[in-house]
């Protein structure tokens, strides 16, 4: 096998489809770019590949003990709820958490208009994002987007893939 052409200090095992030689996976991943890549299977898009686990988030702690976070938390997840009921029950947690990313993409990753291949999310961030600006137009946009991550992650936590997180808020938030 020969030498990375890029480094030639390690063995160049990938073709690259830019340079037509081998590379090793260390160039490869460090010269990655959307213009000389796109089509490459080891390529990957960084808009479609967000760490929402990553966005800055309040701590339940923190949640719990402030006077505000919680009412903010409260209209959101109760948008959900209603949300859930207004689509005859058909929203999966998973569906929740799509449409909690969406918002995320808009505030956080700063998007202009969501990236939703599913009708059923595009119409839950948009429902949730009439409520957002209806019932929580004086919170700051750092405040909002870490509720919705603290969000997030509390789906991630309370789900088993059905509707485990959308029941817990039912039964202790509404």
């Amino acid at each position: 096998m020969e030498k990375c052409t890029a480094c030639n200090a390690r063995k160049g095992k990938r073709k690259c489809k830019a340079t037509e030689t081998f590379i090793c996976s260390l160039c490869c991943g460090q010269s990655r770019s959307k213009d000389k890549c796109d089509g490459c299977s080891f390529y990957k898009d960084p808009e479609h590949t967000r760490n929402y686990r990553k966005v800055p988030f309040y701590e339940t702690q923190e949640m719990s003990n402030s006077m505000v976070l919680p009412g903010i938390s409260n209209v959101i997840e109760s948008a959900i709820v209603q949300f859930y009921y207004d689509n005859d029950e058909l929203v999966t947690d998973s569906d929740a958490a799509r449409i909690v990313e969406l918002l995320m993409d808009q505030y956080h990753f700063n998007d202009e208009e969501p990236r939703a291949s599913d009708p059923l999310h595009t119409a839950g961030f948009d429902f949730l994002s009439l409520v957002i600006k209806g019932d929580l137009d004086d919170i700051s946009e750092k405040e909002l987007v870490k509720v919705l991550a603290a969000i997030y992650r509390s789906i991630q936590r309370r789900t088993d893939g059905r509707i485990e997180y959308i029941n817990f808020v039912r039964n202790h938030v509404i």
